[in-house]
């Protein structure tokens, strides 16, 4: 299984333009980041998690920020227009990528964020091109997780930060229940514990200067309405984010948040 795969689990067509549609249906108005948070912000704890995450890693105006399997590029927006900082996005996704640069305009961010089609495990950026490399639910898709991380430290500058958001294996040694949001079944889903993590990403050079295992998000989601994440995955949605909160809940699964440095 490869990048083939991962790209067949988030297809879709239009989806930029179906969240603008869901969007003007349920009243939205005017179109900011936050507003477009319910369908673009895919990852636990949406909005308030890449918040919480932004402040963590310090980042601030005149950051150069990368977005590491950007998506529907809602976190770069809010990174862009609530932290003052210039935002580049890479996914796999093309469609994603394209959808991700048609709600940025609409939000009028063209000129603080943009978006490209790449691969995580082989950027094409220069060394030292970033002051921040972040991250936010997509080193779960990824096999080669030394590659990812290795190329987030290249591609930052001496004395840059990481910081992550992710899915991790919790305590309880059974398998997840699939279907879950990142993956149909195993094939697709890459999964470390907390102590691999850390053991890998210092491995690759990196300090860890915050480690945070939080509890799951109280509530789930809204995946029922046109102006949800329902609009970018489908009716399916439900049952991924119940077997995900199920998971959650008996330690199948954990949520790891942490900010590494690279050192200068």
């Amino acid at each position: 299984m490869g990048t083939d795969d991962v790209l067949a689990h988030y297809r879709g067509e239009a989806l930029a333009e179906r969240i603008l549609e869901a969007a003007r249906a349920a009243g939205v108005h005017p179109l900011t980041p936050a507003a477009l948070a319910p369908a673009d912000q895919f990852h636990m704890g949406g909005l308030r998690a890449t918040r919480e995450l932004a402040r963590l890693a310090g980042i601030g105006p005149g950051d150069r920020v990368l977005d590491l399997g950007c998506g529907l590029g809602g976190p770069a927006r809010v990174l862009a227009a609530e932290f003052g900082c210039e935002v580049t996005g890479v996914d796999l996704s093309p469609e994603f990528v394209r959808s991700a640069a048609v709600l940025t305009e609409a939000c009028g961010l063209g000129e603080r964020a943009a978006f490209r089609v790449a691969d995580a495990t082989a950027l094409p950026f220069a060394d030292a091109s970033f002051d921040v490399v972040f991250t936010q639910h997509a080193a779960m898709n990824i096999a080669d997780r030394r590659a990812f991380w290795s190329e987030a430290y290249r591609v930052l500058r001496p004395g840059g930060r990481f910081a992550f958001f992710d899915v991790i294996r919790g305590p309880n040694p059974a398998e997840p229940a699939y279907p879950l949001p990142w993956a149909g079944d195993p094939a697709i889903s890459f999964l470390l514990d907390a102590g691999a993590t850390r053991a890998l990403l210092e491995e690759v050079g990196f300090v860890i200067e915050a480690w945070n295992q939080p509890p799951p998000p109280v509530g789930r989601p809204d995946t029922s309405s046109p102006f949800s994440l329902r609009a970018v995955m489908g009716a399916g949605m439900e049952q991924r984010v119940a077997n995900l909160a199920a998971c959650m809940a008996d330690g199948r699964l954990g949520l790891l948040q942490g900010v590494c440095r690279r050192p200068a």
